[in-house]
């Protein structure tokens, strides 16, 4: 078996998009205490990768939150004043934060769902939520089914143990059904969709793999090394799927400008130029064309493509036969 090349593996460990490095850690530490598990300053530098002097800054953290103690007999930390999980009672503000949060998490399907809950039952003193929910998040709701629930959890625990699994895959466009072996480095959520991102030892390269097109699943127990950076393995991607690099300008009316600026940026590599005419230009370097093209159509009749002139003519050619159907 061939092993793959791990270009787009970074030593080095990732970090949940929006929460720092030290908040997890100490979240983590905080709840090692609480489940009474006695953790020394070795153990924690060892498991956070850090050094035992930010080890000790956490526990002073950790400290003023509720009062901890070094046991002697069990030779690691213990609260003083209580031997379970602090319970938080909420601001009016907290709850509407917390509310929202649960919100946009019921969109994700139902193993995130179950566990949000818990956490909140085991963190708060909530016992039950509001039944009116003031915030909504509209965005596609998960393709999922209890069988794709159970494929998720199986992909999701040999992801972060580094194990590869076997897949019978079906593909949405070619409907060829395959047998694959895939390390799973990741997953993300795009349109209703959970989409795996591995390497396929079958193709020799790293592939995405819907989770709904899975036919069956089975753990391997073959490990594999290396961290994978998922970020920067999308960063160029207008949405999830990569090809080949394309530098692409587009041109919005006046009558959109106000719409197209309000929001920052587009995509991480945008350039802007807003001209005297009040059009406003925006220039992309993005990987394939297929998923910013969906996203040019959204904008008819208020978009023009500037470059490259073959995406041009592609999507004049499109639009054409568009019309011909109507």
């Amino acid at each position: 078996m061939k092993k793959p090349p791990f270009k787009n593996l970074k030593h080095k460990k990732s970090k949940p998009a929006g929460i720092s490095e030290k908040v997890i850690n100490i979240l983590k530490a905080y709840t090692l205490i609480a489940q009474n598990k006695y953790p020394s300053v070795g153990y924690l530098s060892e498991e956070f990768e850090v050094k035992e002097r930010t080890v000790y800054r956490y526990l002073e953290i950790i400290n003023m939150i509720d009062t901890i103690e070094f046991d002697k007999e069990r030779k690691g930390y213990r609260f003083v004043n209580t031997d379970r999980i602090k319970k938080t009672a909420l601001s009016d503000r907290e709850l509407l934060l917390l509310l929202t949060m649960g919100e946009a998490v019921s969109h994700l399907g139902k193993p995130f769902e179950e566990d949000f809950k818990r956490l909140i039952t085991n963190m708060t003193n909530i016992t039950k939520f509001p039944s009116r929910v003031p915030i909504v998040v509209k965005i596609p709701d998960a393709i999922m089914t209890e069988r794709l629930n159970n494929y998720f959890n199986i992909i999701s625990d040999c992801i972060k143990e580094k194990r590869s699994i076997e897949i019978i895959y079906k593909a949405l466009h070619s409907k060829e059904v395959t047998k694959r072996e895939v390390d799973p480095y990741g997953l993300v959520f795009y349109q209703g969709t959970w989409t795996l991102i591995g390497y396929c030892h079958l193709r020799n390269r790293l592939r995405h793999f819907d989770i709904d097109r899975i036919k069956d699943i089975k753990e391997r127990w073959h490990y594999f090394r290396g961290e994978f950076d998922i970020e920067d393995h999308l960063s160029q991607s207008w949405g999830i799927y990569e090809d080949d690099a394309v530098d692409v300008t587009l041109r919005f009316s006046k009558k959109v400008a106000e719409y197209i600026t309000r929001r920052e940026k587009w995509h991480p590599s945008e350039k802007r130029n807003i001209l005297p005419s009040g059009d406003v230009e925006l220039s992309f370097t993005v990987a394939g064309v297929d998923e910013i093209k969906r996203w040019i159509y959204s904008w008819i009749p208020d978009v023009e493509v500037i470059k490259p002139q073959w995406l041009r003519k592609q999507v004049k050619r499109e639009l054409g036969d568009a019309l011909k159907g109507h």
